[in-house]
């Protein structure tokens, strides 16, 4: 009798090492899983062609005729989430970030060759909050939202670099 029972202590020390393994591994899965929620997904850089064009308004040098960006928007109940990538690779080397905050992103990337002489602006009034200035052998696209107003808080909630191009997500809640 006492061998099964040393046999059973054997075997519950066994079941109370199994049982806090997997109360910690649950943890971690649950802590892990949490963190990653809270942090922003960087978008991924779309196969198709990007959706939407800038004219490039040219005051001097050679400059592109339009600039294309990506741009997304999510919808739901108190607001929505946009996200735009700026295909700026096709005129311009890779982009880095310059200034961000919570209303204003600014990315520059230098002009390639054969526009590095252009002088322009680049916008759009259906796209009014992004923005492209070409001077200086320099590309520099900035994402600028407005003041809140109670009605519509907005702010920048995430910025970087895919694929050597800059992109912006932000929100607004209405």
């Amino acid at each position: 009798m006492i061998l099964q029972h040393g046999k059973s202590n054997k075997n519950m020390n066994h079941w109370a090492r199994f049982t806090t393994i997997c109360g910690l591994l649950s943890t971690l899965t649950l802590t892990a899983a949490t963190s990653t929620q809270a942090q922003p997904q960087k978008p991924v850089l779309p196969k198709t062609k990007p959706n939407t064009e800038f004219p490039v308004t040219r005051q001097s040098g050679t400059c592109p005729k339009s600039i294309r960006v990506w741009t997304s928007s999510r919808y739901y109940e108190g607001g929505g989430e946009n996200t735009v990538i700026a295909d700026t690779l096709a005129i311009a080397g890779a982009s880095r970030i310059v200034r961000s905050g919570k209303k204003l992103v600014e990315f520059t990337a230098p002009l390639k060759k054969n526009f590095a002489s252009c002088v322009g602006v680049a916008k759009s009034g259906e796209y009014e909050f992004y923005q492209f200035r070409l001077q200086n052998g320099n590309i520099t696209f900035r994402v600028q939202l407005p003041p809140d107003t109670p009605a519509n808080p907005s702010q920048v909630s995430a910025q970087g670099i895919v694929s050597s191009r800059p992109y912006v997500r932000w929100a607004i809640a209405d």
